[in-house]
């Protein structure tokens, strides 16, 4: 063979190397874009152990007694039936976003037990759990699906407020003991002694007769508080931040990581889910509302 015809059969047989490897990179491109598992697609919960096998049922551990967050029948095995309130659509709604299909409902009491308990035959706990040192000993806990900021209500005749420093000028009042009067006191700083009172009925009793030109109300209970009452009252705009909010208490060790939790709550805040949620079931989404500085 001349030196001639050997190298053009070289230069031939790496042309072939090289379609072969154009063609299997080309391959493999497509299979990535078509054929990825659904757990490998970015946005998804990440996988969890594989030895853990993945529920059919997501259990839910309740505290219940307020029937705007979560109320229901609980029969004698401690099974919650006809279950109902902002916490339980949350669960339901979660259940959906981590792709499983029922949820069952169960009725721990006391309540000190949601956390404290060393067996938890429950996935998450959904109970207006706030962020304190005491739950993180015990569970993995989510990013806040809930505020617990202090709504402000202002009494007729007050416009915007634009700032801390306007509010601190303002009369203020709040219910004796409450978050509120907590939030006055670390937060606000009022320049003027608020007014702590007794009832809910007391508290609207000053706002409205222009005894106080701003209370501090829970931003769960501020729509209730202002429902029916427009005419009363003047505008509810912001938000004093308090608290940290409201947390799902993931059971450690169980087939539910806190990570598919938090980018679950992030899928329903990012489309609007929380917010439909939050404005059906409480009449004002305080997550909406301005916080002050």
């Amino acid at each position: 063979m001349s030196w001639r015809t050997a190298v053009r059969a070289i230069a031939g047989g790496l042309g072939v190397v090289i379609a072969v490897v154009f063609v299997a990179a080309a391959v493999g491109t497509v299979l990535v874009a078509l054929g990825l598992p659904p757990e490998s697609r970015a946005g998804d919960p990440p996988a969890t152990d594989p030895s853990t096998p993945r529920p059919t049922e997501l259990v839910i551990a309740l505290k219940l007694g307020d029937p705007v967050l979560q109320a229901g029948a609980v029969t004698g095995d401690g099974q919650v039936i006809l279950a109902r309130g902002l916490e339980v659509e949350l669960a339901r709604a979660l259940a959906k976003r981590l792709g499983i299909p029922r949820v069952r409902f169960v009725y721990v009491r006391p309540a000190s037990r949601l956390l404290a308990a060393k067996v938890r035959p429950w996935n998450l706990t959904i109970a207006s759990i706030r962020t304190v040192p005491a739950a993180r000993t015990t569970a993995d806990l989510s990013d806040p699906y809930l505020v617990t900021d202090q709504a402000i209500v202002l009494r007729r005749g007050i416009g915007r407020l634009a700032s801390m420093g306007e509010l601190r000028k303002l009369v203020t009042c709040a219910l004796r003991g409450s978050d509120g009067a907590r939030a006055l006191a670390a937060s606000v700083r009022p320049s003027h002694a608020p007014l702590l009172v007794a009832s809910d009925d007391r508290l609207l009793e000053i706002v409205r007769t222009g005894a106080c030109d701003a209370a501090l109300v829970d931003s769960r209970d501020v729509g209730r508080f202002v429902a029916g009452r427009g005419t009363l009252l003047g505008p509810v705009l912001a938000r004093v931040p308090f608290g940290g909010g409201y947390v799902v208490a993931v059971t450690r060790g169980g087939p539910i990581a806190v990570d598919e939790v938090d980018q679950a709550l992030a899928r329903m805040r990012a489309d609007g889910t929380l917010h439909r949620l939050v404005r059906a079931w409480l009449g004002i989404d305080p997550a909406r509302l301005r916080p002050l500085s």
